[in-house]
């Protein structure tokens, strides 16, 4: 049954694209904040992120628990249904891609600097100070958005289950909202940083089968054991390495390079997929 919920999320996620009125973060927001303004909770502790994030998760474990059986299964289907597209990541990056891509045919690089932005939700213009740097933090960005829409909520779905696929989630909302209020402290970034971890390492070796072998493992052997650099960092170099792609870059070259790391992700996500299913199959 796992297999199959997980494929039928994917499969209208990726027709339909994300879902606004599913995926509403406001009442986390409130939750948040309401926890914040408790006395007997220390803002911005391990023990505020644990009861934000863990409540929300056990609800569902318990609701999963108690529709268990009801309608043949169909109830429990139907609440890792919502749980997944719920967790999948919000926004909708091959439009964002598309723009830049316009913007690097046309050689319109202004364009492409303000659309670069559109990456980052805190910032109207990209921080890069030339065109290369440019590009490469755009494909950083483009990276991680195609990683943290699908594979680290794929993973903890097929090994523990919606609630640690909404774990997921809730840790990346927490961080944005780290983020958007500048504190120093960030328990909610390491901790994304771990959940990341380990699908990040899989996702490497995934490329290395639908990108250059080669340039892949040789990328991915520097960063598996990696504790300082960033999920995004690391995910720039493995795409890099998996597309073989150069540090001085022409900006025609450059649209090509983003309709390239879109299409290794989906061949990503497709041999993801077929993994999982020859894996249900056999066991």
């Amino acid at each position: 049954m796992t297999f199959l919920v997980l494929l039928l999320a994917i499969a209208v996620s990726r027709v339909h694209g994300p879902m606004p009125s599913l995926q509403r973060d406001g009442w986390f927001q409130s939750w948040w904040r309401w926890l914040e303004s408790r006395t007997w909770l220390q803002a911005r502790s391990m023990g505020h992120l644990v009861v934000a994030i863990f409540v929300p998760v056990l609800a569902v474990v318990l609701l999963l628990a108690v529709a268990k059986g009801w309608l043949f299964g169909l109830a429990g289907i139907a609440i890792n249904l919502v749980v997944l597209f719920y967790a999948f990541g919000r926004e909708d990056v091959n439009a964002l891609a598309q723009a830049y891509r316009d913007d690097l045919e046309r050689e319109d690089v202004q364009a492409a600097w303000h659309d670069a932005a559109g990456f980052d939700p805190e910032q109207d213009e990209s921080p890069a100070e030339s065109w290369p740097q440019l590009h490469d933090l755009t494909l950083e960005r483009i990276s991680y958005r195609n990683f943290e829409r699908y594979f680290p909520v794929i993973f903890w779905f097929v090994v523990f289950g919606a609630p640690c696929a909404l774990l997921y989630r809730l840790v990346c909302l927490a961080a944005e909202t780290h983020r958007d209020e500048a504190v120093e402290s960030d328990i909610e970034g390491h901790l994304l940083w771990v959940l990341e971890w380990i699908p990040l390492r899989l996702l490497g070796l995934v490329f290395a089968l639908v990108g250059n072998f080669a340039t892949t493992i040789h990328q991915w052997r520097e960063i598996v054991f990696c504790t300082t650099s960033t999920t995004a960092a690391n995910l720039r170099r493995l795409t890099k390495g998996a597309l073989e792609i150069g540090s001085q870059v022409s900006v025609h070259a450059g649209a090509l390079e983003i309709d390239a790391v879109e299409q290794l992700y989906s061949r990503a996500l497709m041999l993801t997929l077929g993994v999982i299913a020859l894996v249900t199959i056999l066991t």
